[in-house]
């Protein structure tokens, strides 16, 4: 089961240090000689917009875990912890999404008896319009598909997948429609957006247990149907269309094609804290590289994330590294550097790290030790990080989320 972020379901334990490599080396013993972790205040490493919502409220206090910010986040649902400034900015869109669909609920909906109108309001939510009568019946183009997401769902070993009878009924499908609609994630690991996506999806399913029926949301002025992250318009369409075993069914074919072990895909798609979405990603941004060497390394890396997320960190590694070979220079393999996976290019060794910030440290001297090149960071370093890399012969490109996405 997928662990939660709220801090009074769980004491969160802190993440390995994988991000950067996993292994320190024995020479590397001399504490003095590493900074410790900061401590920064949101107003300095926020922008104000991200610093508080109507549904959220960001503590001052900001500390560091595997050179990501740690976000204390006060919700309407409770209190969360947050890991790196990307993963607050899709929980702050999700907070907004789930909020909106709490609206639509209780009093305000029925269940249409004659099964024609999934969900209908008795009155309108603010920003959040509901088209009554809008079917999600064409996600499936026949019966020969209906039949393949059911042999797809006996076969798969994903423990997100939708169940044979979720995959029939018409809930998991109302689902992923609702979600594409929104612009979130349909595999969300965020309780309060999962539970509402689940609610009204159920609604949809029990007005026609016959028809996949569900609802289509045009949004108001609150922006909330956008991308959560750079994910391509095409691959957010494969998620409203394709069930989550059908997508590793492709998967499976794809990773085959780039030579990945089959015990490797077998691994990847079995962890629980890679959501469909994580793997559909990695894969799909592994494929447009071409034909490269090596991709078996980030897969077998990515399979052993042990947490929600580490499983976002390497999503959105993979996808940095696919705008880099699109944007900068193509990638011509991967290499590791203890388990962390570098990239080749003709401009070098090149890591891409999507971190907010690097302090001076033994995992990050361990991977420095491992060769020489170009260290691409989302955030900032500090000044004796970027001197002890420059001594060891890695350029430091900070902040280059803008550049990649």
């Amino acid at each position: 089961m997928i662990s939660r972020e709220r801090l009074t379901e769980r004491r969160v334990k802190p993440l390995p240090t994988i991000v950067i490599a996993a292994t320190v080396s024995a020479g590397a013993a001399l504490a003095a000689q590493y900074e410790q972790p900061p401590s920064f205040t949101a107003q300095q490493v926020l922008p104000p917009s991200l610093l508080s919502s109507p549904y959220y409220t960001v503590q001052n206090h900001v500390g560091m875990q595997n050179y990501q910010y740690v976000f204390t986040v006060n919700t309407q649902w409770g209190t969360f912890r947050i890991v790196g400034t990307t993963l607050l900015r899709v929980r702050a869109r999700e907070m907004e999404a789930a909020a909106k669909l709490q609206e639509i609920g209780g009093a305000e909906t029925f269940v249409d008896a004659a099964g024609r109108t999934a969900l209908k309001p008795l009155g309108t939510a603010k920003g959040l319009l509901t088209e009554p009568g809008k079917t999600v019946g064409d996600t499936f183009k026949g019966v020969g598909n209906l039949f393949g997401s059911v042999g797809a769902a006996m076969q798969a070993t994903d423990p997100r997948k939708e169940g044979v009878v979720a995959s029939v009924t018409g809930g998991a499908e109302a689902r992923r429609k609702l979600a594409f609609d929104l612009g979130v994630d349909p595999y969300t690991s965020f309780k309060p957006l999962d539970d509402e996506l689940r609610r009204l999806a159920t609604a949809s399913a029990i007005g026609n247990t016959g028809v996949n029926v569900g609802l289509a949301f045009v949004t108001g002025g609150a922006g909330i149907a956008i991308s959560a992250t750079s994910t391509s318009q095409k691959l957010r369409e494969a998620l409203r269309d394709k069930t989550a075993a059908q997508l590793e069914q492709e998967g499976h074919k794809f990773l085959a094609a780039m030579s990945v072990p089959q015990g490797a895909a077998a691994a990847f798609y079995a962890n629980q804290y890679l959501t469909p979405t994580d793997k559909a990603v990695i894969v799909v941004a592994l494929k447009t590289l071409g034909s490269v060497g090596g991709r078996e390394i980030y897969v077998e890396t990515a399979a052993r994330a042990d947490s929600v997320e580490m499983a976002f960190y390497y999503r959105r590694q993979a996808e940095l590294i696919a705008r880099y070979a699109a944007k900068v220079a193509p990638v011509t393999g991967f290499v590791r550097a203890g388990r962390a996976p570098l990239i080749q290019t003709g401009r070098g060794t090149v890591s891409i790290l999507p971190v907010d910030y690097l302090y001076w440290s033994a995992p990050l001297e361990d991977l420095a030790s491992g060769g020489r090149g170009e260290m691409w960071i989302t955030g900032r370093a500090s000044n004796l990080a970027t001197s002890q890399l420059a001594a060891r012969g890695w350029k430091l490109v900070p902040k280059v989320g803008d550049r990649l996405d």
